[in-house]
C-alpha cells in the first residue's frame, strides 16, 4: 500500500493537471513559467520524479495560486 506521502504526491500531480486544463495551459507553458525544461515537468506530473520544494512554490505561483491552496486542493483529492 502506498504511503501518505506517495498518495499526496500523486494527488498533487493530478491537481496540477486539472489546474493546467482549467487555465488552458500546457506542461510546456508551465515549465517555461517555472524555468525548467518540459521533460522535467513531465517527470514531476507523471510521478516519475519527486518535485523539489522550490519548484513546487514556483508551480503554484505560475498557476496563480499560493502553495497552501495548491496543497489543500491536492489533499482534498485524498478524501
Amino acid at each position: 500500500m502506498a504511503t501518505y506521502g506517495e498518495r499526496l504526491e500523486a494527488a498533487l500531480a493530478k491537481q496540477i493537471t486539472v489546474e493546467l486544463a482549467e487555465r488552458g495551459m500546457t506542461q510546456k507553458d508551465l515549465a517555461e513559467a517555472v524555468g525548467i525544461g518540459r521533460p522535467a515537468m513531465n517527470h514531476y506530473i507523471k510521478g516519475h520524479k519527486s518535485m523539489p520544494m522550490p519548484t513546487f512554490f514556483k508551480v503554484a505561483e505560475a498557476l496563480g495560486l499560493t502553495a497552501q491552496v495548491l496543497m489543500e486542493r491536492a489533499e482534498a483529492r485524498l478524501s
